[in-house]
């Protein structure tokens, strides 16, 4: 076998800075903005409709606001458009008394940015004023009950725009508007409910608020920045790759921008916050947000559900929000481009994190974060399931997007309206929780009563005491259910849990009855981040006190540096169900990004992976301890195969020193590596065997020793030997061939593959090859064989996978004095000793009783070998190493 050591350059993880990042997201911005202007608006003139939807007066505003924005980073022309010249053809086709809001703000900064209303054509300047005087929200700013509290940002900016633009007089309203904003700012935990009437919405518009008063900050005294640095270092702990809230409304695509935005807004106005941390994490998320702007629109509503006010009809809107909301980003890095990142892999760092939000004690957010397990327990009250109770992590445990309560005990009224097509809402523990009490690792929650999302008032009487708890890569729920009557439910009573489509979860209900559903293409089983295409429900039998547990297992995630070869799928093969098993792929500058999402690298044959180089090695390893990743090695050589130098052995002391465990195939290849190489204090060991390779040999079952005769053009002889494999120099192949030809035996034929160091007599019973053997060749001559000799020195092995070849096809094995085969055959073997006379005696006494015995205690000797168990041992050690990086 020939290898290529040529390796792709790997360079080493740099952090980044302010200035570095929003050069960044500028480029990045304008190169999806010509995708846009190529797949959606041809020289950034919008179509009246798309798939389906018109384009209304909202989407113009952003998209203008976007080109501001992009002159204002530098940008003056994409797409062969010049940014400036499209701006006034976008002011003259809206409708100004239909711009509201935030559109209404985008607007007048957007002709701020141009110069002014004296920038602008005559006859665009009154429609410009009209469109920033945002009437219907500021109208509506006293009634609490219907608009959100952020509103009144939006307008306070709206009316500071008109100040700007007219020149004059600020508008009256402004005044009593910058107090208002001002005030919000007083919070003590700096966390500020957004929500309308009872709703209790600590969410993703807390961090927002402070984003859109960000140009009022002159204006808004100290309480601003003392809130926003608080809550940085609240949401640095509780911040996920999915973003830096994950519950409530606008999550998703949004969360994960205004987490960019919170970065730079750390670092440009200097917040007292980790700053670095928020420039690793701003640009890992980045990296993961510019997937989904295939062709340059938003995918936030493909194969995925955003919430329902930025449904379908608003994906062009979307798009140029996000878009812009990078380019203010940018804007920001660029006021301090030197502060520094820290390293991508301290973006999320393992962290446990209790907030409560207010003085009440009832609204708070858990927050667990590990490497294999990482969520969010918010207690909130909201106007839909996305502010239930429930454990949230993106990729992991997910709620479908305003749909159905998962993770949670949920009562189900009959009934349907068919003229809807929809069931009457479930029933989920009512409102704010009456009590939360927090421990290192655990969470207890306590609500009265049942209701109805939205509301607190309870519908059943009853109670929920759940406790929620770590143990080691399981989120464990204890449940206490009390009904007042349970037998005037008005429905039944379920517990859901929503597999997401990223990444495997075993489920574990020790009530009820448990099935599992396929959900998968349905509209209403997706979340922000996902397809849900599993729901795994338990139906319990209510009662006056139901008592019952529930866990949640990330399966593990495994990266095998062999992925696909057959002792690879042999081992995983068994554990399907149970582990998420891929290829590491080659050491590359997306390394860390891959193993961001991995557990355990599983480690055979380090050569082949990160090569033979020390320094490279070194490197390679650098990146692989930085994400926290689990190395296990299962060592089956003492040395590569090939390049056995200083070099090497010095490679293979790194993996040493590195690994967390070593497999090793038997005692004997553990005692000679334990004394061959000083591994790390922290690593353990352990023997599992190599498994058989009978099922590789079932491919050829019905292969005949005539049938391989004929194709291989080989004599029929009484006894033919051979020796398998690939040429090393472990083998003592010319002992082998001295021993034939000395054999006074004249029906035996030797099959051996030899290199030049091999000097090969004239003797017609010695076949003699060189080159490389196809598999299914290699597994079609073991049925011709009456025996495999295994020559092996006594001496600098751990094992050979030659042995297995003869356990697996029930072929009987000659063998050296090698303590491995003692090990591994116990006496299933012939044993002929070290010489070539020794080999020459066995050969000349062999008999076909012989052969038949080695032969059927080899068959018997099988299942100690077999890859169910094995793969059940190689599990435990990747979880115990999994867990050791916890």
């Amino acid at each position: 076998m020939s290898m290529d050591f040529r390796f792709p350059e790997l360079p080493l993880a740099e952090a980044t800075t302010a200035g570095a990042l929003a050069d960044r997201l500028v480029t990045a911005t304008t190169e999806k903005m010509a995708e846009f202007e190529q797949s959606a608006a041809p020289g950034f003139k919008l179509p009246g409709i798309f798939a389906g939807h018109p384009v209304l007066d909202d989407t113009t505003a952003d998209l203008m606001y976007v080109l501001g924005l992009l002159i204002d980073c530098g940008v003056e022309e994409v797409a062969g458009c010049d940014l400036q010249d499209r701006i006034p053809p976008l002011i003259a086709s809206l409708d100004p008394g239909a711009v509201e809001g935030f559109y209404s703000y985008r607007v007048g900064e957007t002709a701020l940015r141009l110069g002014g209303l004296d920038a602008l054509p005559a006859e665009l300047r009154q429609p410009v004023l009209d469109a920033v005087y945002s009437k219907e929200i500021i109208a509506r700013l006293d009634d609490t009950d219907a608009i959100p509290p952020n509103f009144a940002v939006v307008a306070t900016r709206c009316l500071r725009a008109l100040a700007r633009l007219r020149g004059d007089d600020e508008p009256a309203e402004l005044p009593a508007l910058l107090d208002r904003v001002r005030s919000m700012f007083t919070s003590p935990t700096g966390w500020i409910n957004d929500g309308m009437g009872a709703f209790t919405h600590f969410d993703i518009y807390t961090p927002d608020m402070y984003l859109f008063a960000e140009p009022l900050v002159d204006q808004l005294g100290p309480g601003w920045a003392d809130g926003l640095s608080q809550v940085l270092r609240d949401l640095d702990e509780v911040a996920q790759p999915g973003g830096a809230v994950v519950w409530g409304r606008s999550i998703g695509a949004l969360g994960m921008a205004i987490t960019i935005e919170l970065a730079a807004i750390a670092a440009g106005r200097d917040l007292n916050a980790p700053q670095d941390r928020w420039l690793a994490r701003a640009e890992a998320t980045l990296e993961d947000l510019l997937e989904w702007f295939p062709n340059g629109v938003i995918a936030a509503h493909q194969n995925r559900a955003a919430m329902f006010y930025r449904g379908p009809a608003r994906r062009l809107q979307m798009t140029l929000d996000i878009y812009g909301k990078l380019l203010l980003s940018a804007l920001e890095l660029r006021r301090r481009p030197d502060v520094g990142g820290a390293p991508s892999t301290d973006a999320f760092l393992p962290a446990e994190r209790f907030i409560r939000f207010d003085d009440s004690g009832r609204a708070t957010v858990w927050s667990y974060r590990s490497k294999s397990l990482s969520f969010a327990l918010p207690t909130v009250f909201g106007f839909s399931a996305d502010y239930a109770s429930s454990p949230r992590g993106p990729g992991l445990l997910e709620q479908p997007t305003s749909g159905h309560p998962v993770m949670l005990p949920v009562i189900s009224p009959r009934g349907r309206d068919e003229m809807a097509g929809t069931s009457s809402a479930p029933l989920i523990p009512a409102g704010l929780p009456v009590l939360v009490e927090h421990t290192p690792g655990a969470v207890t929650v306590v609500h009265d009563g049942w209701a109805p999302a939205g509301s607190s008032d309870p519908v059943v009487a009853g109670s929920r005491t759940a406790t929620y708890k770590v143990e080691a890569r399981s989120l464990v729920v204890s449940e206490q259910l009390r009904f007042d009557d349970p037998d005037a439910l008005p429905g039944p009573l379920t517990l859901s849990v929503a597999e997401s489509d990223a990444r495997p979860i075993d489920v574990g209900i020790d009530t009820g009855r448990v099935q599992t559903i396929d959900t998968a293409g349905l509209a209403e089983w997706r979340s922000f981040w996902g397809e849900l295409p599993r729901v795994i429900q338990a139906e319990i039998e209510p009662a006056a006190s139901v008592d019952f547990t529930w866990r949640i297992t990330p399966r593990l995630r495994v990266a095998s540096t062999i992925h696909g070869h057959p002792y690879d799928r042999s081992l995983y093969d068994p554990l399907a169900d149970r582990v998420v098993a891929s290829g590491a792929g080659i050491p590359d500058d997306k390394l860390i990004r891959r193993l961001r999402d991995i557990d355990v690298l599983h480690m055979a044959w380090p050569e082949w992976w990160s090569g033979v180089d020390p320094e490279r090695t070194a490197e390679v390893l650098e990146q692989v301890k930085a994400t926290g990743t689990a190395v296990v090695w299962t060592q089956h050589n003492l040395l590569p195969h090939f390049f056995k130098t200083d070099e090497a052995g010095a490679s293979y002391q790194l993996w040493a020193d590195a690994a967390d465990a070593v497999i090793h195939h038997s005692e004997v290849g553990r005692d000679v590596a334990l004394g061959t190489y000083r591994y790390g204090a922290h690593t353990e060991h352990h023997v599992i065997p190599h498994g058989h390779w009978g099922r590789e040999y079932e491919a050829v079952a019905n292969t005949t020793r005539q049938d391989v005769e004929l194709s291989e053009g080989w004599a029929p002889c009484g006894l033919r030997v051979a020796v398998i494999g690939t040429p090393r120099v472990e083998k003592d192949l010319q002992l082998v061939v001295d021993a034939v030809a000395a054999c006074a035996r004249d029906d035996i034929q030797l099959v051996i593959r030899v290199d030049l160091s091999v000097a090969v007599p004239d003797d017609p019973r010695i076949i003699a090859e060189h080159g490389h053997l196809d598999f299914n060749q290699y597994l079609r001559r073991m049925k011709a064989f009456d025996a495999v000799i295994l020559p092996f020195a006594p001496s600098g092995m751990l094992t050979t996978g030659t042995a297995f070849d003869c356990l697996g096809a029930g072929v009987p094995a000659i063998t050296s004095d090698w303590d491995f085969f003692d090990e591994t055959f116990d006496g299933a073997d012939i044993r002929y000793g070290s010489t070539v006379e020794d080999l020459t005696r066995c050969l000349d006494e062999l008999t076909s009783e012989d052969l038949d015995r080695s032969r059927q205690a080899l068959i018997d000797r099988r299942p100690a070998f077999d890859w169910e168990p094995i793969a059940d041992q190689t599990l435990a050690v990747l979880e115990a190493a999994s867990l050791s990086k916890a």
